[in-house]
């Protein structure tokens, strides 16, 4: 198993240093098994939204389904915490906070109540 850098995913999604996006790109393709930390999707969709200038339901969409390809390995909460993130006016960071606590059935305490409010509408307790 091989894991990746944000500045894989960047080039990636991007393709904005060819050289290096070809490199990314044949290496996603050809690898067996892919990991891809939590972080390295939190700073992706930061540099995407935020340097890159890009939408965020693209965003969403373009991660949605490359976490679901068959080699590539995230966290089980990952593909929530984009859906909840295109769907809220939320952080990313805070979607991953909801996708992981979600996960767990685990209870929030928080005092941003937007938070709160988003936690609820998606908990099952």
């Amino acid at each position: 198993m091989i894991a990746l850098d944000t500045n894989y995913l960047i080039r990636f999604f991007t393709n904005d240093i060819k050289s290096q996006a070809l490199i990314a790109k044949r290496i996603i393709k050809e690898s067996k098994e892919i990991y891809i930390p939590t972080i390295t999707i939190a700073e992706t969709v930061y540099f995407l939204r935020n340097y890159y200038q890009k939408d965020k339901e693209l965003v969403c969409n373009e991660l949605a389904s490359f976490v679901k390809q068959s080699n590539i390995k995230t966290q089980d909460f990952v593909p929530f915490a984009l859906q909840i993130y295109k769907s809220e006016n939320i952080s990313f960071y805070d979607s991953l906070l909801l996708g992981e606590i979600l996960e767990m059935s685990a209870q929030l305490k928080s005092f941003d109540k937007k938070l709160l409010k988003v936690f609820k509408k998606y908990s099952k307790n």
